[in-house]
């Protein structure tokens, strides 16, 4: 039951996303799929300085970057360019731990993803809420999601100001 409502809002987040982009509408409209699955928050500061606080907030919630890409050089290659671009993949080692003993399957939520991006000169962080994504795995992982969900809105909310 909990899977077939994850397909159903992650199929609406992408159709969501695809007639935003289609029409010309704000990718920030997307932040309103159902079911709260996709999460934006607009940054007071610039993208470079978000990229900084949002290092040093992951730190402060007792996480880490356990790997970044940036999109922003990777498009660039193609002939794209993008204002900014950078996903961070952030965990904890011990708790991944306590998740992967749960079961493997959780490798393909943790570690979990948080994106910086830019448009128009506004920076804007952007993640997939973690009890959403893990709960699709199992419910016991759904629970410890939701504490993951907790870290998430700080680190943002930080990073954010």
């Amino acid at each position: 039951m909990i899977a077939k409502k994850i397909k159903l809002a992650t199929a609406s987040v992408i159709l969501l996303a695809s007639a935003s982009t289609l029409v010309g509408l704000p990718s920030i409209a997307v932040a309103s799929a159902p079911g709260n699955l996709f999460v934006t928050v607009t940054s007071h500061q610039n993208y470079v300085n978000t990229l900084s606080s949002l290092r040093k907030a992951v730190q402060n919630n007792g996480l880490m970057v356990m790997g970044k890409v940036n999109q922003k050089a990777i498009l660039s290659m193609t002939g794209l360019n993008i204002e900014g671009g950078e996903s961070f993949l952030v965990g904890n080692p011990r708790i991944g731990k306590k998740l992967f003993s749960m079961t493997p399957a959780v490798g393909a939520a943790i570690p979990a993803r948080i994106y910086v991006w830019a448009k128009g000169g506004v920076t804007h962080i952007s993640y997939y809420r973690p009890s959403v994504l893990f709960g699709a795995i199992s419910e016991k992982l759904g629970m410890a999601g939701k504490m993951m969900d907790k870290k998430f809105r700080m680190i943002v909310k930080q990073s954010a100001q």
